[in-house]
């Protein structure tokens, strides 16, 4: 439907046309445009049947739907054992199998569970919140709601009274609360990190909006309407000998509360705890030292005719051509030929080599390395250093003896305690015309210092191998001082004037090969961060509102006081004092928890511990300097109250 839309304006008449593709030179005819939507796998414009002859030459993944009650790992063990039956030559062990959207999203399962506990544990913040103002407001309405009583109004008007006005406050805040989430929801979308899959199909389900609104109502109806109920149920004579000598409400409504307050301040702490846990981990992972220069750094794929000559040979020169054509434009510093384009993962053209002078049965105990076929400016291009030895050259072609540059961690694993320059490899097995020259023995003529070429969390063993000793398959790393956008059109035309079959088909910049690897870190680092941010603002909202009222319940009290001599600063004191009690409880508690829920996070981390004491540090010490916040303008509002107007209230 996009091809449809941005390459045929949508033409109506499309069907019946026909297209040649580019490798192959194979001719198609259009039958059909997609819906909307479907672009499996992702960023697929057009289908073509697959026929039997690909069978040897192409890998393919299947898509099958289950039957009825089929679970993935049944159908996983019935294909191995037809597969077994059908091709016994091939001594199949065992097959991966997923669900479609295990393969769509992948490993989205720990960020989720993630997610969904900062979501609960925000909405418990928020009821206890909106539940200690709701007690507040009881408490200060239990002296009016016992003279209603006196006066002969019936418990039952009473309540129908704060039953209304609580679901007035229900249902008012949760169209206020969904008319934001739609706007944040678009927000969230519109600037999400790139690299996340399906981003443009969120929406705001049903399932969710009825949860939120059902607690909220629920939060309301038990905070409101209960305490009300208690009131018009009690003891007339309580609520009237309340008075500003002995307080507005009673001890245990206070306790009550603080202990809410203490709760929210709790839960806050076990997700600012989270969210600097992530923020640092993040910050760990972009700020590593991957072992090569991604700034500025863009990879090209270009095709050509394979119908035509197509050896080892002829790719190998016809990339190095290629090359040496994009050397020459403007705005290229450097270009070299690569077979693996970056962050494809270590099980991307595996090889297992023996070191000369090694045992057969030591050989085979040799790990798989990641190896690369490059270009003789490789490690320039991609600002990859060099421990030791020398670099590829235009000398290293298929009429030299063969050569590699293994990585440092290769070096110590096969040559331990060993200078590896000088050293020698093969693959075992390996015929002539697959890996060029009679025995296939290659020199190590450098050692390459540790890369994450292939994933962005783990550097990767790593074997080179000069392409004009192997072969080309159309990649091409550049470093330019230009935008990537910029020099398109000259890096088509540099193609085309090596060979009018090679097109540009493919590019991306080094930021949008990363993007994916980093979207979900980012993702749950800006999620957990507002949500750590708006917990911690109805924890200080709440705290004040505790504060606050203790102020004006006691205001007798610090009248008194400072009519026998106290300073506003010690009454300032005395009001910080009781914050700072109820706020150190309440982050004593929530880290306790942090350590406990510490498993969660766990496989979200990098190169940050669970425990990480700086993360819980800085999460304490930015709720303490919130809760001091929180609690400063009710100490304040405690230093300014007129001794002789306090003896006077009541």
């Amino acid at each position: 439907y996009r091809a449809w839309r941005e390459k045929f304006a949508g033409d109506s008449s499309v069907v019946g046309r026909r297209l040649v593709e580019p490798l192959l030179r194979t001719e198609y005819t259009i039958v059909g445009v997609a819906p909307p939507g479907f672009d499996y796998p992702a960023g697929a414009d057009y289908w073509i049947p697959m026929w039997s002859g690909w069978q040897s030459t192409v890998s393919a993944f299947a898509v099958a739907r289950l039957a009825p009650g089929a679970s993935v790992a049944a159908a996983r063990d019935e294909y191995v054992s037809i597969e077994q039956r059908l091709e016994p030559a091939l001594t199949l062990r065992g097959a991966h199998a997923a669900t479609f959207a295990e393969t769509v999203l992948g490993n989205v399962r720990p960020v989720l569970a993630l997610l969904t506990s900062a979501v609960a544990l925000l909405l418990l913040i928020a009821c206890l919140n909106v539940g200690n103002l709701l007690l507040l407001r009881a408490s200060s309405r239990a002296r009016e709601i016992a003279v209603r009583r006196a006066l002969g109004a019936r418990v039952r008007d009473i309540v129908q009274q704060m039953l209304v006005e609580a679901l007035a406050i229900g249902v008012t805040g949760g169209v206020l609360g969904f008319g934001v989430a739609n706007v944040v929801l678009r927000l969230l979308v519109a600037y999400a990190p790139p690299g996340l899959p399906r981003l443009d199909e969120v929406q705001l389900a049903s399932e969710p909006i009825g949860v939120a609104a059902a607690v909220a109502l629920f939060t309301v109806l038990l905070f409101g309407v209960g305490p009300a109920l208690v009131a018009a149920r009690g003891d007339l004579g309580s609520p009237l000998r309340l008075d500003s000598r002995t307080g507005g409400e009673t001890a245990r409504r206070r306790l009550v509360r603080q202990v809410l307050v203490a709760s929210q301040i709790a839960l806050a702490t076990v997700m600012l705890a989270g969210a600097s846990l992530l923020v640092r981990s993040l910050a760990r992972l972009e700020g590593q030292d991957m072992g090569f220069v991604s700034d500025h750094l863009s990879i090209l794929w270009y095709s050509w005719n394979a119908q035509r000559d197509h050896s080892d040979s002829t790719l190998a020169s016809l990339g190095d051509r290629v090359v040496h054509s994009i050397r020459g434009i403007r705005g290229v510093t450097a270009a070299t030929q690569l077979i693996v384009p970056p962050m494809l993962g270590n099980g991307v053209w595996q090889v297992r080599f023996e070191a000369e002078g090694q045992l057969a049965e030591d050989a085979s105990k040799n790990p798989m390395f990641p190896t690369e076929m490059c270009g003789q400016d490789f490690f320039r291009t991609l600002g990859v250093p060099l421990v030791r030895g020398r670099t590829f050259t235009d000398r290293d072609d298929a009429s030299s003896p063969l050569v590699a540059i293994v990585s440092a961690s290769v070096a110590r694993r096969l040559w331990p305690n060993q200078d590896p320059i000088g050293k020698r490899i093969r693959v075992p097995g390996a015929k002539p015309e697959n890996f060029i020259g009679a025995d296939g023995w290659r020199t190590i003529i450098g050692v390459a210092r540790e890369t994450h070429l292939r994933t962005l969390r783990e550097a990767s063993p790593m074997v080179f191998l000069p392409s004009l000793q192997g072969f080309w398959q159309g990649s091409i790393a550049i470093r330019s001082t230009a935008a990537l956008t910029a020099l398109l059109p000259a890096l088509r035309a540099a193609g085309l004037a090596v060979d009018p079959d090679v097109a540009l088909w493919q590019s991306q910049t080094m930021d949008e090969i990363l993007a994916p690897s980093l979207a979900q870190p980012r993702l749950g680092a800006l999620l957990m961060s507002t949500f750590g941010f708006a917990a911690l603002l109805l924890a200080a909202i709440g705290l004040f509102g505790v504060m606050a009222a203790l102020v004006r319940d006691q205001t007798r009290e610090f009248g008194i006081r400072m009519a026998l001599g106290a300073t506003p600063q010690r009454v300032r004191a005395d009001v910080l004092l009781r914050a700072g009690i109820i706020a150190g409880i309440g982050a004593a508690v929530g880290l306790v928890v942090a350590f406990m829920a510490s498993r969660l996070l766990t496989s979200l981390l990098f190169q940050v511990s669970a425990t990480d004491p700086i993360a819980l540090g800085l999460a304490c010490l930015v709720l303490a300097g919130v809760a001091a916040a929180a609690a400063y303008l009710p100490a304040r509002w405690a230093t300014t109250i007129d001794p002789v107007q306090a003896l006077r209230a009541d």
